[in-house]
């Protein structure tokens, strides 16, 4: 797709490495969703997301971060490492609280010595993707809202436009009746 930024990834022994390479957005939060719930159905349980050629990333980008983290919370099995990110990267991920769903930056981690290896090793995903956008993308803000309350005042707009049930109810430009 047009605009889309490339996405390698690759099954090693006991996880699959997944490398975004330019900004993530909507448009590969799909690709990289739809990725994970396939390597999960085939058997895999452990995910690496390399940040190190993603310089930034959308909201929706994180929410779908945020879905998958919440899925392997919900079965306890599981989870995801994000390693490769810049200073900027890491704060947006621990400001909307997904620290508390995966890990970011691991240090102790089998892997971690051979990461210009597995980098090197990495083949571009098919990068198709049939998915209701509207609907990818209020799944994915929902997402940050259950990973982090605090993020329902953050995208009430999204949540409200989108026609979220989690919308909070109260219309900035309602005046009070009193």
């Amino acid at each position: 797709m047009k605009g889309m930024s490339p996405i390698f990834a690759k099954l090693f022994e006991s996880y699959v490495w997944i490398r975004p390479e330019g900004r993530g957005t909507f448009l590969e939060s799909t690709i990289i969703k739809n990725f994970v719930e396939r390597s999960v159905t085939d058997g895999v349980s452990n995910f690496v997301i390399d940040l190190e050629a993603c310089p930034g990333m959308d909201s929706t980008f994180m929410g779908m971060l945020a879905g998958l983290g919440i899925g392997f919370r919900k079965t306890k099995r599981g989870g995801i490492s994000i390693v490769g990110t810049t200073e900027k990267t890491r704060s947006s991920l621990k400001e909307l609280g997904l620290q508390y769903l995966m890990t970011i930056e691991p240090i102790d981690e089998p892997w971690i010595k051979k990461m210009e290896e597995i980098r090197g090793a990495l083949v571009l995903l098919d990068q198709k993707s049939e998915v209701d956008r509207e609907d990818h993308v209020l799944e994915c803000h929902e997402d940050l809202c259950i990973a982090d309350e605090s993020n329902l005042n953050r995208f009430k707009t999204v949540l409200d436009v989108l026609g979220s049930d989690m919308a909070p109810n109260e219309s900035p430009h309602r005046k009070s009746s009193d």
